[in-house]
């Protein structure tokens, strides 16, 4: 198979579909055998349930601070696919998109990769081309059976675990953290942040057994009154977090740790959709909480900065337990909660469902668009969240909002 161009590569894509998966490893372990790629350029695996990004778009900003050239690869993406690997925070073009997918299928014709295992592929070969001098991988789903987990990181970091995806990796914290605590590489190094004590003792134990040195961020001091530019206490914690791993993978590597090059790297770190504030046609603030960790953050931040939302615009899919952030969600507000669909995805929840899962005080709209048009003339403050394919169709709307004001 061969693309001629990019809206063929995206055609192909949409039709691997987005969430079929298939738990295994070995379409990567070989794809990756066959490209060599393991000691091209070290790596940094960031694995967790929320902060991801954001942690690794932190690590992503230090290390350019240093003068490295860095290969960055996060999921998901809200307007184009082009947003999930960058080289020093730069999109690659729909011709070199072309490109990388015709060498992966070059490389490995008849592996049958899945969705992520062949975005996965082309970062590699994108950073092997570019000569990356490091690669943050976010792991994109658990850890055990993640694509990411076949390139042997020199260094794990993990974020908050919490309870997401229990269809796929378990119905507990326990079961999560087990899934999760598998990407450890035997004799590593791993640093955490904070952590439930369930998943931390899960942590502590896959460590022990694989002989892995295991750090915890909150016990280290490193850089101190950190000023990212992302709001709230949480991102505070992330950015300490990178730090921590910074100083880490600086030991290991033999580089010498520059303070003023982390302050740096922590301040111009951008990403979107993290409690972003957006003032278009009237003042959003744009969030990705999706479960109930997140939400407890978002409804914190909210109360700390004394910010009054007169709407809240709010999706999910289908198959997303709400029940453990209901209460948070009909509590931020005074004003109408409006529940919209999201027409052009599948997987989303339907407008009707919506009363009898939030309840009949809400209102409800078919789309993005009819749910703007549903809110009061003025420039009130409008709190969109619950599904990043929400923050996708805002994004789609304003494109402006998905780089640094």
């Amino acid at each position: 198979m061969k693309f001629n161009n990019f809206l063929e590569f995206s055609d192909y894509l949409d039709k691997l579909g987005l969430f079929h998966m298939d738990l295994s490893l070995d379409r990567m372990e070989e794809f990756v055998s066959k490209l060599g790629v393991k000691g091209s350029f070290p790596v940094i695996h960031v694995v967790g349930t929320n902060g991801k990004g954001s942690t690794s778009t932190y690590l992503t900003n230090i290390a350019m601070e240093y003068g490295l050239k860095v290969g960055s690869f996060t999921s998901p993406h809200f307007v184009t696919p082009r947003e999930r690997f960058t080289i020093n925070c730069e999109m690659l073009s729909e011709y070199e998109w072309c490109h990388l997918a015709n060498r992966v299928m070059e490389i490995g014709p008849d592996l049958g990769l899945t969705y992520f295992e062949l975005l996965t592929c082309m970062a590699l070969v994108a950073f092997k081309e570019h000569g990356v001098d490091l690669a943050i991988m976010e792991a994109g789903l658990g850890g055990r059976y993640d694509a990411t987990t076949t390139i042997d990181p020199d260094m794990t970091v993990f974020t908050p675990i919490g309870l997401d995806h229990e269809k796929i990796l378990g119905a507990t914290i326990e079961l999560i953290a087990a899934d999760k605590a598998d990407a450890m590489q035997r004799c590593g190094i791993a640093v955490t942040s904070i952590q439930t004590d369930e998943a931390m003792n899960v942590l502590r134990s896959r460590a022990a057994q694989l002989g892995v040195k295991f750090h915890l961020a909150e016990e280290m001091s490193v850089v101190s009154n950190l000023s990212p530019t992302l709001t709230g206490v949480h991102q505070m914690q992330n950015a300490h977090l990178a730090a921590c791993a910074w100083t880490l993978f600086c030991d290991k590597k033999g580089l010498e740790f520059n303070e003023i090059h982390v302050r740096e790297g922590i301040k111009k770190a951008f990403i979107p959709g993290r409690l972003q504030i957006a003032k278009a046609d009237r003042t959003y603030i744009l969030d990705g909480a999706h479960n109930f960790h997140a939400f407890k953050a978002l409804e914190h931040e909210l109360k700390r900065s004394k910010i009054v939302l007169d709407a809240i615009v709010f999706s999910c899919m289908k198959d997303k337990n709400i029940a453990p952030v209901k209460d948070i969600l009909l509590g931020l507000t005074e004003g109408p909660i409006i529940a919209c669909g999201i027409p052009e995805n599948e997987r989303a929840c339907l407008p009707e469902e919506f009363t009898e899962r939030l309840g009949p005080t809400v209102i409800t709209a078919k789309s993005f668009d009819e749910a703007l048009s549903l809110l009061s003339s003025g420039d009130g403050m409008v709190l969109i969240c619950g599904s990043l394919y929400l923050l996708s169709a805002f994004y789609t709307k304003y494109p402006g909002f998905l780089i640094k004001q």
